[in-house]
């Protein structure tokens, strides 16, 4: 018995060790899908919410207010009506970012926060962690946390389909993100572009052109789920 009381703490720190330290470092092979309109994926994750946006704003239920779109992207960019896309990146989630399209970086933007609190509540989390979407759109961590966002402007039909917007949200205590961008690059679509060291948020904002194709709940992977089309 006494054996067991010390094998158990020793294997659950090596658990959390090996997670911490190994595990959330992964970098799996990716082969992003091709196509002509197709916005892919920025990141593993469930989708905790896919909002329109009308005249550069969008409805929070669960504030009853319609919220700024480039206050939450962090960007003047963001498209006056189209659509805004939530993913939540877990602790068991690959933790790269990378680009949903083919293009030129035009704008990268770090906000910072003078209090970043937590995204999810305890019970938020195990039902995140359950596969279960929570609507994090109206929490405070959402609207107030420290973000890094960058803007692809796409060529072909994605030029036509105005800027795709990527916007990286902390998840408490600091984003503790990594960037491989600055303005001017030119984009491949499924490269990487960030790793988020402790997970997050990732916002997506798509010009009216495009059309989601995942809803709330569902899971993605980054650079091989279609997001959306331009159809």
């Amino acid at each position: 018995m006494r054996l067991r009381r010390l094998l158990l703490p020793i294997a659950a720190g090596t658990a959390v060790w090996y997670l911490r330290s190994v595990y959330r470092f992964r970098d799996p092979v990716r082969v992003p899908p091709t196509g002509p309109g197709v916005v892919l994926s920025p990141a593993d994750g469930v989708v905790s919410f896919v909002r329109r946006i009308q005249d550069g704003k969008i409805q929070s239920d669960a504030l009853n207010a319609a919220l700024n779109v480039g206050d939450l992207l962090g960007s003047a960019a963001a498209a006056q009506n189209g659509w805004l896309m939530g993913i939540f990146v877990g602790p068991l989630d690959v933790h790269y970012v990378y680009q949903p399209q083919a293009g030129q970086v035009t704008d990268v933007q770090h906000t910072g926060s003078r209090s970043d609190v937590a995204l999810l509540g305890p019970g938020e989390a195990l039902s995140m962690l359950a596969g279960q979407p929570t609507d994090l759109l109206g929490g405070r961590g959402t609207l107030e946390n420290e973000r890094l966002s960058f803007v692809v402007q796409g060529s072909g039909m994605q030029d036509e389909a105005g800027p795709v917007i990527v916007a990286l949200v902390a998840p408490g205590a600091g984003l503790k993100a990594t960037s491989y961008l600055k303005e001017g690059d030119m984009a491949s679509a499924g490269h990487k572009a960030a790793f988020l060291a402790e997970g997050g948020l990732v916002l997506l904002s798509l010009g009216a052109e495009l059309t989601p194709q995942v809803g709330v709940g569902e899971r993605v992977l980054g650079a091989q789920t279609v997001i959306a089309t331009n159809v």
